[in-house]
């Protein structure tokens, strides 16, 4: 007996799975180091967001509360229509940090060029980056796939 989840691309486990995924290949892309995540999302009544902080591809999907899982919600709603912005902010050992971002739609990640991750990065409302940011590098955005 097939599980029908196994085909049906919307099933619920396989967009977790998908999400799931998407979180561990970027863990892998970003190489070594501490990574913030965080994910943004429009609303109809603003922006909803998370975040979490991970040293590599772990991923605790019992624990809803785990900041982790809620990345992993937020990427997984983009499957309904909805877009979402993946950001990803790296400390090196040396204090350094490393800066890229992706657009996801459909539990897909598409790749921010640097300056695209710049203009990202100055959405928040408490970043003012009209001059440049000491230790913070923006780079292209691998590929998660």
């Amino acid at each position: 007996m097939t599980d029908s989840s196994t085909f049906d691309r919307n099933h619920p486990r396989v967009v977790a799975r998908r999400a799931m995924n998407m979180v561990r290949a970027l863990a892998r892309a970003a190489g070594d180091g501490l990574h913030h995540l965080t994910v943004m999302q429009p609303t109809p009544v603003g922006v909803a967001e998370a975040e979490c902080i991970i040293t590599g591809p772990v991923f605790d999907e019992s624990d809803e509360s785990d900041p982790l899982t809620k990345v992993a919600y937020l990427l997984a709603t983009t499957s309904f229509g909805v877009g979402a912005v993946l950001i990803a902010r790296t400390l090196d050992g040396q204090g350094d940090v490393r800066f890229m971002s992706w657009m996801v739609r459909d539990v897909t990640a598409y790749p921010a060029t640097a300056s695209q991750s710049v203009i990202a990065y100055c959405m928040s409302e408490d970043r003012d980056l009209t001059d440049p940011v000491r230790g913070v590098t923006f780079v292209d955005a691998p590929s998660l796939a």
